[in-house]
Parts: structure tokens; C-alpha cells; sequence
């Protein structure tokens, strides 16, 4: 499996295993067929979502005292916490959980991938919990999508998951329904679509190969990625720019590192970013695009340490700023530390703020689950960061950092808040 083959490696040579590392992540979720995918998954949870009026925050985090994931709620204004859903797994790997919010604010939405795909028990489930709503609980059945884990956009009354095709869930009716992608006019099943939201529409990613000759004549599959806006009444792209290997090894980044994590757009749609690797260098850096124009700047922040890793891109309400969650090594073995990172796109200083560490040797495929479950998350009015590193798994985090963090961005000092996660009965 691509884990063991990443650990192996990853003792062997860090920085060739890091580079394997991103390939393996990057080509499973764009390449591979399903059933692979979903063997791969880890326990992933999402990031904290907040409500839209920014008083409350959903986030996933792991019971290891009772083996469960668990999802609970965070009331700002009344300081109290609670879980609302909880289901036990037998093994790490069993479960995914991804909260989110309905737009109205008055149900959390939990996308849950369970089972095991030799058990022929996997699936996505999506289930409406009630916060304030009198409507009870429901719960839709998706089937098999990777949808499940990241992002599922929600535009009027629909909730959207993509993979090797298109699917929603209409609240209103509770109806689920699915169509393929379509490309040219023509139906496509081969595809594998990551979603993001952004200005109002839907964009999507997605991986494309064409054959390529090289100087000796042969032919060799390069690889690209396709991003767009997508078209949700007929399912079909709109693709605003394509770049391929050979333009990014223009710009001096890995193509093989991209496709790691889903395109951040601006909150006034100009622009989007995507972290990329670059060439000669094991810390990341940031590809700037624009729509039409395609990438228009490689980004590579100053953050006063190498080598440093980035999970996920956040834009400020004025798009000045980045904020991103970071990985970084230190010298003591198997200890890396976990930040929220501020990169004024103009260059200037970037400002860290250190959110726990980690002890990476528990689990050897912990930066996979860096990069797909532990997102850092700006609040609606641009002033709080949210995050959680209690995703992780037993022995990796001292008992203080098992909590939901935030850290006030109007803060000098930058102090965090923690607010440690709910007990459980074991029964």
C-alpha cells in the first residue's frame, strides 16, 4: 500500500520520501480508481466549520479512550460544549467524519465515509442533525464517492459531492441524485473531480494526461490539471486554464505536489491559489492564478525555518493575507509542530503562531493526515482562527493540546484559547 511504501522511504531518504509522499496523495485522489482510494483513506476528519453568524463551531476530533470519532458543538456565547454525534470504530482507518454547516445555520451537516471496502460496507452518508431546527434528524445514503471526505458545497437547497461523478442531495425533497460528468457533450466515468466554493459558484479540479514525445522520439504520458467553474445543471466543466508538468517545471515547482489540497478561491473570485512544491527544495510553495490567465505568480513565503510543509490556504476577507496551517521538523526525532501561519502576499514578514506538537513516529503516515484533516479555519468576520489537532491519534498529542483552538487575530500577542474536548461515558 502506498502508506507502507511512503513509511519505508521515509526513514530511508526524508526528502525523497516527503516528495513520494505528496506523489502517493496527489495520485490517489486524482487518478486511481475508487475502490483504491478508499482503502487508502485514513480516519480523516474535517476542519472546524463555523456557523454563518460566526457563534458556534462544529468540529470532528478523536475519543481515544473510547474509540470513537465524534463531532461536537462549541456555543461562543454561552462558552459550553457538546457532542452531537459519536460513532465507534473498531480500528484506526474505519471512519471519516467532515462537518459542515447548512447555510441557514439551524442544522450541522456530517458527511461520514465508514467500513471497510473488502467488507463491501463502504459508503458516504450524509446526516442533517438539528441545532435549532424542529425538523428531526435525517440521513441520505450517497454510495461510494470521495466526495465524503473533502469539501461538499451547498448552493441553494443542494449539498454537492464530486468524484467520478456528480451527486447532491436536495434538502427540501430529500432527494439523492447523480449524474456524470459530461465533457464535450459526452458522458465520462473515468474522471475524478475535487470541488471548491468560491464568488458564489462551484469550481472544480481535475487531472488530465496527454501523450507527449520526447527528444529521442518516444512517447511518455504527461500529466496536468484542469481548473474551471463547474456547470451543475448539466454537469459539465467550463475550464478557465490548463497547466501542465512541463509549464510548472517552468516556474520552478514539482507538478508531482500539486493536487494535495483543493484550490483556495478568493473571496471576490480574482484569484485562487494551490500549494506546489518547489524544485530543489523540500519546503512548499504557493502557485497564484487567475482565471483565463491561468498561474501568474509562484509565491514562496519566508517563514524563518525550513523545511516547512503547508496544508491548507485560507484567504483574508481583503485577499492581503494567507492564513495557512504549517508542519515543521524540529531536532528532537519524530517531533514536528503544528502552526497557523499569516503571509501577507505582499511579502512582508510572515507571523507564526505555534498550535501544538506532534509526535510523528505514533503514526507513520501522520502527514497524510496533516494535509487532508487538520485545516485551519477563519471565522465570518475575519478575526478568529480555528483549529483542532485532537484529530489525531492516541500518544501523538500531550492531553492539554487534545482541544479545539483559537486564536484571536486581533491579538498581538496572539494568545490561544483552548477549549478541551467533551468527555464521554463509555457506555
Amino acid at each position: 500500500m502506498p502508506g507502507e511504501i511512503s513509511s519505508s522511504l521515509r526513514k530511508a531518504d526524508p526528502l525523497v520520501a516527503r516528495a513520494i509522499q505528496a506523489r502517493w496523495l496527489h495520485v490517489i485522489l486524482l487518478f486511481l480508481g475508487l475502490v483504491g482510494w478508499l482503502i487508502f483513506i485514513l480516519a480523516c476528519v474535517g476542519g472546524p466549520a463555523w456557523s454563518p453568524d460566526g457563534s458556534q463551531i462544529l468540529f470532528a476530533y478523536r475519543d481515544v479512550d473510547n474509540s470513537r470519532t465524534s463531532v461536537a458543538l462549541y456555543d461562543r456565547t454561552k462558552g459550553n460544549i457538546r457532542v452531537i454525534f459519536s460513532q465507534p470504530y473498531e480500528k484506526e482507518g474505519e471512519l471519516a467524519l467532515h462537518p459542515q454547516w447548512q447555510r441557514d445555520g439551524k442544522r450541522a451537516l456530517v458527511a461520514i465515509f465508514g467500513g471497510t471496502p473488502d467488507r463491501g460496507d463502504d459508503g458516504c452518508q450524509l446526516v442533517s442533525i438539528p441545532i435549532t431546527s424542529k425538523l428531526p434528524l435525517q440521513v441520505y445514503n450517497l454510495g461510494q464517492t470521495p466526495g465524503c471526505i473533502y469539501t461538499y458545497p451547498q448552493m441553494n437547497d443542494r449539498v454537492y459531492f464530486a468524484g467520478t461523478d456528480l451527486r447532491w442531495v436536495d434538502l427540501k425533497t430529500g432527494k439523492v441524485n447523480s449524474s456524470k460528468f459530461k465533457m464535450d457533450g459526452k458522458d465520462s466515468d473515468e474522471e475524478q473531480v475535487l470541488l471548491s466554493e468560491g464568488n458564489g459558484g462551484l469550481y472544480y479540479q481535475r487531472s488530465l494526461k496527454r501523450k507527449v514525445q520526447a527528444a529521442d522520439g518516444t512517447e511518455h504520458d504527461e500529466n496536468g490539471e484542469e481548473l474551471g467553474r463547474l456547470q451543475t445543471e448539466e454537469s459539465s466543466f467550463r475550464p478557465s486554464f490548463v497547466f501542465w508538468d512541463r509549464d510548472l517545471h517552468a516556474l520552478g515547482v514539482e507538478s508531482d505536489a500539486t493536487g494535495t489540497s483543493p484550490i483556495s478561491i478568493a473571496p471576490d473570485g480574482s484569484r485562487s491559489a494551490m500549494i506546489a512544491s518547489k524544485n530543489g527544495d523540500d519546503s512548499d510553495s504557493i502557485l497564484l492564478m487567475e482565471d483565463k490567465k491561468g498561474v501568474v505568480r509562484v509565491f514562496n513565503p519566508d517563514l524563518g525555518r525550513k523545511p516547512f510543509e503547508l496544508g491548507n490556504l485560507t484567504w483574508s476577507a481583503d485577499t492581503k493575507i494567507l492564513y495557512a496551517s504549517v508542519l515543521t521538523r524540529t531536532d528532537a526525532k519524530d517531533v514536528q509542530e503544528y502552526w497557523l501561519a499569516e503571509i501577507p502576499l505582499d511579502g512582508s514578514r510572515v507571523r507564526l503562531t505555534k498550535i501544538a506538537s506532534v509526535n510523528s513516529e505514533m503514526n507513520t503516515d501522520f502527514e497524510d493526515v496533516f494535509h487532508m484533516a487538520m485545516d485551519v479555519s477563519l471565522s465570518p468576520d475575519g478575526r478568529w482562527i480555528a483549529a483542532t489537532p485532537a484529530v489525531l491519534g492516541e500518544k501523538m498529542l500531550a492531553p492539554a493540546d487534545r482541544a479545539l483552538v483559537l486564536i484571536d487575530l486581533h491579538d498581538p500577542a496572539r494568545r490561544l484559547k483552548k477549549v478541551p474536548i467533551p468527555h464521554q461515558p463509555a457506555e
